[in-house]
């Protein structure tokens, strides 16, 4: 379901995908959104996916696995990367990806406080009261400054 702004989009939607729905119950890492969605167009339209999305979606997958261990990307998240690289071989080295979004992952320069907090923002509701929650990454140094 859309919120109430985001209605007047409704009738792009072809599609949701729900990485909570496609989890099996194994103990396997819950699937990238992104890494969901490639599968998707790979599946139903890979013609769509030109260099300039593959770049994007590759650095999307990449970021969310940038903070886990080389060995815990999934089967699946992994298998997307090789078909976008395949696909695309002048796509830069997963290694300097990688590097650029540790680098800029901590840099708040010309970010507002704003922008940190929304960035990672989840929101849980029981229908009375609604709370959110935000993931901020920074540096002691910066945490000091503020």
């Amino acid at each position: 379901l859309l919120d109430s702004e985001d209605k007047s989009l409704e009738s792009a939607v072809v599609k949701v995908i729900n990485p909570d729905e496609q989890c099996d119950g194994s103990l396997e890492l819950q699937a990238s959104s992104s890494s969901l969605v490639v599968k998707e167009i790979l599946q139903e339209a890979p013609e769509l996916i030109t260099q300039q999305l593959a770049y994007l979606l590759r650095g999307s997958i990449l970021f969310k696995c940038m903070s886990l261990e080389a060995d815990r990307i999934t089967e699946q998240q992994e298998k997307v990367l090789s078909i976008l690289e395949e696909k695309f071989p002048d796509l830069p080295p997963r290694e300097d990806i990688i590097s650029v979004l540790q680098e800029t992952q901590f840099n708040p320069q010309g970010v507002s406080i704003e922008e940190v907090m929304l960035k990672d923002l989840k929101e849980i509701s029981d229908g009375e009261i609604k709370v959110a929650i935000s993931t901020v990454y920074m540096t002691l140094e910066v945490r000091g400054n503020l």
